[in-house]
């Protein structure tokens, strides 16, 4: 029995009538990921060049959503107590999104995203790297295929009703998307940069976003004494890391 809640990463999570659609990047090549929705497995799959989708029923906007990289032996087994134990009250996670416009972006521009631990100031820890256009690949803008799609880019245009308005001249475009892994509340720092193909790196967008959900519980109940003459038992317990 081997898995892993590391190295697994939402880059998008795109909705659609009736569902949603989760594109992962994984660091597990030997392993497959496994989907749960608030305890049930729901799908697998095995990664490809280091990347999974999952096509999802829609769900509660209180459904815990939670990836596991395990063997492939053991795609289909349920490891959601075992594996995740008390990250139910650790399912706040932080999402960050950038539009990807290619009249403000050039072939070549790399996304990146920071983030701090609780309470601290700068946002420090690289979480996520994206270019902006692989290979080249969506970058055009105004003028390529003029005069279809309103003279924008109609062969590769995202579509109507994508991030609708976010895009040049109030059109639609795909959009960058970093989502954490499961989190304690708490306030985190998080930074977001553009690189150029030469090194130089944009004026930081910084943020602080704060995660309120259930606080995590106390932990180590022990029984230290009992008084028979009047039944009285004495507890110990470590405090919740989330009530102060």
């Amino acid at each position: 029995m081997s898995y892993s809640t590391d190295g697994i990463t939402i880059v998008d999570d795109r909705p659609f009538h009736g569902g949603r659609c989760l594109s992962i990047r994984t660091t597990h090549g030997d392993k497959v990921i496994q989907c749960y929705v608030s305890g049930v497995l729901v799908s697998w799959a095995v990664p490809r060049q280091g990347s999974v989708e999952f096509v999802l029923a829609e769900s509660s906007a209180a459904d815990w959503l939670l990836l596991l990289a395990v063997d492939a032996s053991e795609a289909e087994m349920n490891y959601w107590d075992q594996a995740f134990g008390l990250d139910p009250v650790r399912a706040n996670r932080i999402r960050v999104r950038t539009p990807q416009l290619s009249l403000a972006y050039m072939p070549g521009d790399v996304w990146k995203v920071y983030s701090g631990a609780v309470g601290q100031s700068q946002a420090d820890r690289l979480e996520h790297v994206q270019p902006f256009f692989p290979g080249g690949r969506g970058a055009g803008g105004y003028g390529i295929g003029y005069g279809d799609a309103y003279g924008f880019d109609a062969s590769g245009a995202t579509g109507y009703g994508a991030n609708f308005g976010r895009g040049e001249y109030g059109f639609d475009c795909d959009m960058l998307t970093w989502t954490s892994e499961p989190m304690p509340p708490g306030t985190y720092p998080i930074a977001v940069v553009v690189a150029d193909r030469h090194g130089n790196d944009s004026p930081s967008w910084t943020a602080e976003v704060t995660l309120t959900g259930y606080a995590r519980p106390a932990a180590d109940l022990t029984v230290d004494s009992y008084d028979p003459s009047d039944g009285r038992l004495g507890f110990s317990f470590t405090e919740s890391e989330d009530i102060s």
